[in-house]
């Protein structure tokens, strides 16, 4: 299940914590699920589903499950950049925690995920055993 994960966040309303999912759905297509219902926000892209995510769901305290910083390899910048979910799965995977992002077409790592993205993916992963 993880690996079709791109994304995760999480909004209160009423008080209760949701988690939200933005996965794959398409050849061009991200939508956002609540559990296992797929919602109505979706985007041709990862940074359009989530831009509209924040849009949707902005009065219910809306924030991303802090997933790590993702460093480019050999040459690591200072301070990285927020990694997805996906990536986090990925670096996480790998046995030294690095691997291939096919997008960026370099080898990165992502460190300092939160317990509980690293406890999502642990979830994930159980589910899929």
């Amino acid at each position: 299940m993880s690996n079709d994960i791109v994304h995760i966040a999480r909004i209160q309303p009423e008080g209760a914590v949701v988690y939200l999912f933005l996965k794959k759905t398409g050849p061009e297509t991200y939508r956002w699920f609540e559990g296992k219902s797929p919602t109505d926000v979706k985007g041709f892209t990862p940074e359009e589903a989530i831009r509209l995510a924040k849009r949707q769901w902005k009065y219910v305290s809306f924030r991303f499950v802090n997933c790590g910083f993702r460093f480019t390899l050999p040459e690591r910048d200072e301070h990285g950049v927020n990694a997805l979910f996906c990536q986090m799965a990925a670096s996480y995977a790998s046995s030294n925690g690095i691997y291939f992002d096919e997008e960026l077409g370099h080898s990165c790592i992502v460190k300092n995920a939160s317990e509980e993205a690293r406890e999502l993916l642990r979830k994930a992963n159980n589910c899929t055993t």
